[in-house]
């Protein structure tokens, strides 16, 4: 009785992973054409040939405009008066992380 339960149980999660997933590769892609519902950010991906550094690599598919990408690098933003400091002095390699080695 306890084995039949557990192939059951088990044939139930098999079947439930199967139908979350994508049926095919269009659908799985189809999330790279979204962008998140927020005040700086377009309503759907563009070409911005102008995106600050290594923001680069998105330009053929941005979610921000060449003015926020350039903006959200500065010490001190327009965008939400934000300052990289705000919670004491940055040390170095720690922003070079955030500004070089991601895309805010």
């Amino acid at each position: 009785m306890a084995w039949q339960m557990m192939q059951l149980l088990l044939l139930a999660l098999v079947t439930a992973s199967r139908s979350a997933q994508p049926r095919s590769a269009r659908a799985r892609t189809d999330l790279l054409n979204v962008c998140m519902n927020a005040k700086h950010h377009k309503a759907q991906p563009s070409p911005e040939d102008e995106l600050y550094g290594q923001c680069s690599p998105w330009k053929k598919n941005a979610c921000c405009t060449a003015n926020t990408s350039q903006e959200l690098h500065k010490d001190t933003s327009r965008l939400y008066n934000f300052n990289w400091d705000h919670c004491g002095k940055m040390e170095p390699a720690c922003k070079r992380h955030f500004i070089q080695d991601a895309c805010l």
